[in-house]
């Protein structure tokens, strides 16, 4: 092999280590805002093994020591810096773009009093003019980045610039929030989640955007705006010769985290999760947070908000979590303490550098394959998949959210079939019989045929959903499909096989209280989800009685992550051969 080979082959297994994007989801309090810091240092400061403890115990366990002594060498000999850009700093961009007027009227219809007069006084303030002042030499900048009508592109001593824009921006959101806050408590984040709800719907900030004909070009304007800034700093590092790794923090939106994984096949949606009680105590004790504020909070981060387009334009912190690439745990035990989440964030950049460095974890492992399952389920709602193993992860049965075995699944059914078929097998006495039943699905009918004649889509209905619209409540009995853990508890009674006490139940959203009491019952010792809103099943089930399970929120890359992260690009021996050479 000549030195030139042994080049091309460096360059080869460099490639995938000279772009990085990250993009940083989690509820308010799980630790974003922690992490990206931890990825913006200059130098690295990963914890050795023995420093990376959780409540007094090694954090890691078993072959997972060996992995991370691995990942730690490699991770302190190839560390680069991020850029990170914050989505709050881009939404002060827009406010940036706004006149004074339409500034204080948007803010104030955030605010639970009225607080115009106190607004009025700030964006006269001497602070407030020379920070608008400073922005104004940067006003082409700024037109640039959210005009996406125009192909208009920085000019070369605007590109120069760019870096020290984007700090003086970081700078005015600090200084705006400190001024919001003080105005009113938890200001500054009402008037930003409705400053981002107001770009997706509408493509700019103004107040009563709730009433504004929804454009759905706009769903996608603040990733939009995003990826110029992805774009430029690319294109600075490029000429520098210099790898480009970048973090956003953070993507609350499914859509706008839909949109990078589409363009990006070096992005990865990563969620930072930390445990309910220790974030709620985090946001009360530092963000004196009431219990009607964090109640509150909950609600709009987990898809629940109301109005039109709500579930396209609003945060829905629970679906970016279900869709995340990697699970970041982050205990928020002791503060200032961030080893275990250095320790983790170590561990996955230097596989995103390097893809199979090192071999998944067995939590890994396990929940890739309840993963996979999860696409057997013929649920138009929403796909789970489960798997029970043993004590040593050793699996004795897979599960997937469907109908019984012998009935049709729903996304094989229509409602074109439902009006004019009467089969027995596939539909029920009910469905055949029942006049308002009929009625309500006809209706539906009504409503979806002209997409069904246009795009050839399959016209599937939910059973459940008509049901309760009949009966104006949200009654999950009348689901025609079995839960994923459920599924799974009776392929073994079902098929034979050995006793399940002491075993592990692996599931990708969490499970329900009907299916929490079935797992206690049986004796399951840990319970393993991703799915960080778990109702009230770990309050009310799980952690009552004396022998309650572990309950543990994954943590490790699933999906396309767990393939792109783990798989090598050739084998390692020759890798090493070539490299040696």
């Amino acid at each position: 092999m000549t030195n030139n080979s042994a080049k091309v082959i460096g360059n080869l297994l460099s490639e995938r280590s000279k772009f990085i994007l990250i993009g940083l989801t989690g509820r308010t309090g799980s630790g974003c805002t922690t992490a990206a810091s931890i990825l913006e240092q200059a130098e690295p400061n990963y914890p050795a093994l023995s420093d990376v403890k959780l409540e007094g115990k090694d954090y890691f366990q078993g072959l997972d020591c060996h992995r991370y002594n691995n990942i730690k060498h490699f991770a302190t000999k190839n560390h680069h810096k991020f850029f990170s850009i914050k989505v709050s700093d881009l939404i002060s961009a827009y406010f940036f773009a706004m006149p004074d007027i339409a500034l204080i009227e948007f803010i104030s219809d955030c605010a639970d009093v009225d607080v115009k007069a106190e607004l009025n006084k700030l964006v006269t303030s001497n602070n407030f003019i020379q920070t608008r002042i400073k922005s104004s030499k940067y006003q082409s900048i700024t037109k640039k980045l959210l005009n996406h009508k125009s192909e208009e592109r920085l000019n070369e001593e605007e590109l120069s610039e760019f870096i020290l824009y984007l700090t003086m921006v970081r700078k005015f959101t600090d200084f705006f929030k400190r001024q919001l806050n003080e105005i009113e408590a938890k200001l500054y984040l009402k008037a930003y989640q409705a400053a981002g709800n107001s770009i997706r719907r509408t493509g700019s900030i103004q107040a009563g955007f709730e009433s504004q004909h929804f454009n759905a070009d706009s769903i996608y304007h603040l990733p939009e705006t995003v990826n110029k800034v992805v774009k430029l700093i690319r294109k600075l590092q490029h000429r520098e010769n210099k790898p480009c790794y970048v973090v956003i923090d953070a993507i609350r939106n499914p859509y706008e985290a839909k949109f990078f994984k589409d363009r990006y096949s070096a992005f990865y949606l990563v969620s930072i999760n930390a445990p309910n009680l220790d974030r709620k105590k985090y946001l009360q004790n530092v963000h004196k947070y009431s219990v009607d504020q964090f109640d509150d909070l909950e609600k709009k981060e987990s898809g629940e908000a109301e109005g039109s387009y709500a579930d396209l334009i609003s945060q829905n912190v629970k679906r970016c979590i279900e869709i995340s690439d990697i699970h970041i745990f982050n205990p928020r035990k002791e503060a200032g303490n961030h080893n275990v989440l250095k320790a983790q964030l170590a561990w996955y950049v230097s596989l995103m550098q390097h893809p199979g460095l090192i071999t998944p974890t067995a939590l890994e492992r396990v929940m890739q394959i309840a993963y996979t399952a999860k696409m057997n389920s013929g649920c138009i709602s929403r796909q789970v998949g489960a798997v029970i193993t043993d004590s040593d992860y050793s699996i004795k049965a897979v599960g997937w959210n469907d109908v019984p075995k012998g009935q049709v699944p729903c996304n094989l059914r229509s409602l074109e079939a439902l009006k004019s078929s009467f089969d027995p097998v596939e539909y029920s006495h009910y469905e055949r019989n029942n006049e308002k039943f009929r009625n309500a699905a006809n209706l539906q009918l009504i409503t979806f045929l002209p997409i069904h004649n246009e795009t050839g889509r399959p016209l599937s209905y939910c059973f459940k959903s008509i049901k309760n619209g009949i009966d104006d409540n949200k009654n999950q009995v009348h689901t025609r499909s079995l839960h994923a853990e459920e599924n799974a508890f009776l392929q073994i009674t079902k098929y034979g096989g050995m006793g399940v006490q002491g075993g592990k139940l692996f599931t990708t959203a969490s499970p329900c209280e009907l299916c929490s009491k079935k797992a206690y019952q049986l004796g399951i010792s840990e319970v393993v989800f991703i799915d960080p809103y778990p109702g009230i099943a770990i309050d009310h089930i799980l952690s009552i009685g004396s022998n309650p399970p572990k309950l543990t929120q994954f943590r490790g890359a699933v999906g396309k992550g767990y393939h792109h992260l783990y798989e090598p690009l050739m084998p390692y021996k020759d890798e090493l051969s070539y490299l040696a050479n």
